[in-house]
C-alpha cells in the first residue's frame, strides 16, 4: 500500500474534505480523487462518504486511518533514530601500547567528555596481539601496525612511524659510521625484539635485517624491554611514538633505521565478522582525530597516500 496515499487519506480526514485537503496538499482536486478512488481499490471497499459538506470516514475508513497514523509516525521518525547524535553503548578499543602511552589521555578524558553515553574500555599489547584479540572477537576496534591482509578485517591508514634502534651509549662502536643504521648491521647487534608475529618484527623482516638467533632475546613485553636495554643487555627498536622518554635519557643512543627511513605503517582496524555500532564508529572518528593531532605535533607522520 503506497504510503503517499495513505498520507492524502488521512489529509482528506483531518481537513474534512477533498477541496481542502487539496488545498493543503498543493494538488489539484481531480489527481486526489484519483489516488484515493486507488487506494480504495486496493482496500476492496469505500473509505470515505462523499456529501454536500465535504468528505467523512466510512467505519472502514476510520479503522484503516487509526492503524495508518502511528505506522506513519514511525517513518517518519526513522531519520532521527539512525542520526543519533549521542551513541551509546560498551566499546572494546585493543592498540600497541607504545600508541596507548600517546592516546590514553585524550581518549579518557576528551573523547568520555564528548560521549558520556559509551563505556569505553582500553586493552593494550605488541601488535600481534591486538590483531588476534580483533579476530576472536575480543576487541571492537583495534590499532595495529600493518595489518596482514584478511577477508576478516577491514583496515585503513591512521599514520606512520619511523623506526628508531635504541641501546647504551657505551655500544656506540658498534654501530657502521653515519646517521642511519642499514637494517643488515643489525644482524651483528645483540638484539631484544618482540616475537615475528608482531607487525614491528615483520617490518624489519621486509627490510632485510636478518637477526643473529645467537644474539637475540625474544621479549613479548614493552617494560620487559625497556628494562633488559637499562641493564644494557643489547639494542632494541621500536617506532617514534614509543620514544618519548627514552629521547630525553642521556644513557641512550637513538639512531634510526634504513636510507629511506624504515617506517612502519599504522592502521585502524574493525572486523567483518559484525557491524560497527554507532559507539564503535565515534570512537573510530575521534581515533582519527587524535592521531591527526599528534601528526600536528610532530609526533607521527601522515601515511603515504601514493601506495
Amino acid at each position: 500500500m503506497d504510503q503517499t496515499r495513505l498520507r492524502m487519506f488521512l489529509a482528506i480526514a483531518e481537513h474534512g474534505g477533498f477541496s481542502r485537503a487539496a488545498a493543503a496538499l498543493g494538488l489539484a482536486q481531480p489527481s486526489l480523487s484519483r489516488q484515493i478512488a486507488t487506494l480504495e481499490a486496493e482496500c476492496g471497499r469505500p473509505l470515505l462518504y462523499r456529501h454536500g459538506r465535504g468528505a467523512s470516514l466510512t467505519e472502514e475508513g476510520q479503522r484503516l486511518a487509526d492503524a495508518a497514523r502511528p505506522l506513519l509516525a514511525a517513518l517518519d521518525a526513522l531519520p532521527a533514530a539512525l542520526a543519533d547524535p549521542a551513541p551509546r553503548g560498551n566499546v572494546v578499543l585493543g592498540m600497541p601500547t607504545f600508541i596507548s602511552a600517546q592516546l590514553a589521555g585524550p581518549l579518557f578524558t576528551t573523547f568520555r567528555s564528548r560521549h558520556p553515553g559509551i563505556n569505553l574500555r582500553l586493552m593494550d599489547g605488541f601488535s600481534g596481539f591486538v590483531n588476534q584479540w580483533l579476530i576472536e572477537g575480543r576487541v571492537d576496534v583495534a590499532v595495529v601496525y600493518d595489518a596482514r591482509r584478511s577477508r576478516v578485517l577491514l583496515a585503513e591508514p591512521l599514520a606512520e612511524e619511523v623506526l628508531w634502534l635504541f641501546g647504551n651509549r657505551r655500544r656506540a662502536s658498534e654501530l657502521p659510521p653515519g646517521e642511519a643504521v642499514p637494517p643488515s648491521a643489525l644482524s651483528g647487534l645483540d638484539l631484544i625484539l618482540p616475537a615475528r608475529a608482531h607487525g614491528l618484527r615483520r617490518a624489519l623482516d621486509r627490510a632485510g635485517a636478518r637477526p643473529d638467533p645467537a644474539r637475540l632475546l625474544e621479549v613479548d613485553s614493552l617494560t620487559a624491554i625497556r628494562a633488559l636495554v637499562d641493564l644494557d643487555a643489547g639494542w632494541s627498536v621500536l617506532p617514534q611514538a614509543g620514544l618519548v622518554r627514552e629521547r630525553d635519557d642521556p644513557r641512550l643512543l637513538l639512531r634510526p633505521i634504513g636510507m629511506p627511513l624504515l617506517r612502519v605503517r599504522i592502521m585502524m582496524a574493525a572486523t567483518q565478522a559484525r557491524p560497527v555500532t554507532p559507539a564503535g564508529r565515534a570512537v573510530m572518528r575521534f581515533l582519527r582525530e587524535a592521531v591527526r593531532e599528534l601528526q600536528a605535533r610532530g609526533v607521527m607522520s601522515a601515511p603515504d597516500t601514493h601506495e
